[in-house]
């Protein structure tokens, strides 16, 4: 008898051909018999049939114990949603230019000597950060060099993500326009912009020369500086946005808030921010707030993003806005 734990070469030799039974069990299964033809009916041929048919159900049940195995660890190390939250606002990165060094400061200014006549200040979408939308600055840089200020969101916790913490401007309660609405976050962000414009006009930037937009919450986030903004500013960008604070705006929104333009891209397939969420903010500033300049771009088929066509009617707007000086 042979100790537990102990190998012999015979054992060593049958461990080696482990493989080779679970291969031979499996195309017998499934392809056919894999040794000579069998001979006519005899007792031998019961053996051998017996043989095989436990040779198959070992090879099948350790192939499937394998198999199971390899599944489980996929799902558990490279499941997405085991270490992503549910509720992201991340441009795709098919739409960011590769770059080696992104810049990922609060306020990225540019290394080109160029005298600022204009700024524009970017607000990124829950789940990013600077770096996600300052590819801006590249892809406008050579005609809009103004185009430098990303600020970065505060870590916190987010209800709709299950109190996951993350970059977020505000904390989310719902994805429906009736849902609860985190005021204080709300507000206490729009002091945090309002801070860089007044920061940009201590360096000799009229206010009448400062954007400020941003993606989804960052979006939102920005309406809400353009309509409260104690000095009128040049515009405003929402990109798949949404209108928060409705029931408090009019008390909240400055005499020239009225006089704001605005561009407000969304995608009509959008299943974060809806369509159609987006199109009632529009309405609601244009019908309730008295605002007449709000160019509103509907993209087809374009989900919680943006597209390449979205962002040239960007620069567009931006230069008939801020044309140089």
């Amino acid at each position: 008898m042979v100790p537990l734990g102990k190998q012999t070469p015979n054992s060593r030799l049958a461990l080696s051909r482990a493989p080779d039974l679970i291969a031979d069990s499996y195309l017998d299964t499934f392809v056919g018999l894999t040794d000579t033809e069998l001979l006519p009916s005899s007792s031998t041929n019961i053996a051998i049939l017996g043989s095989r048919l436990r040779r198959r159900t070992l090879g099948l049940l350790t192939l499937s114990l394998f198999l199971a195995a390899l599944l489980y660890s996929t799902i558990t190390r490279y499941d997405p949603f085991a270490i992503q939250p549910l509720i992201l606002s991340r441009l795709p990165a098919r739409f960011r230019p590769s770059y080696k060094s992104p810049p990922t400061s609060h306020n990225n200014m540019s290394a080109a000597p160029v005298k600022r006549t204009a700024a524009v200040i970017f607000s990124h979408g829950l789940g990013d950060s600077s770096a996600g939308w300052s590819f801006l600055a590249q892809q406008l840089g050579s005609h809009m060099p103004w185009v430098d200020c990303f600020p970065d969101a505060p870590v916190q916790p987010v209800t709709l993500n299950m109190g996951a913490r993350m970059q977020s401007w505000f904390d989310i309660l719902g994805l429906r326009p009736d849902a609860p609405e985190d005021e204080k976050g709300l507000l206490e962000s729009v002091k945090t912009i309002q801070s860089l414009v007044e920061k940009q006009v201590q360096a000799g930037i009229p206010s009448e020369r400062i954007v400020v937009g941003g993606f989804s919450q960052g979006a939102a986030i920005s309406i809400l500086t353009g309509l409260m903004s104690p000095s009128p500013l040049a515009g405003v960008v929402c990109l798949s946005g949404f209108l928060t604070l409705k029931d408090k705006i009019k008390q909240l929104q400055t005499p020239h808030a009225s006089k704001l333009n605005v561009f407000w891209g969304h995608g009509t397939h959008d299943p974060v921010v809806q369509y159609q969420w987006g199109a009632k903010s529009v309405d609601f500033l244009k019908e309730d707030l008295g605002l007449t300049n709000v160019d509103f771009r509907s993209y087809p088929d374009l989900v919680h993003s943006a597209s390449p066509l979205e962002l040239r009617h960007l620069s567009e707007w931006l230069m008939a806005r801020l044309p140089n000086q």
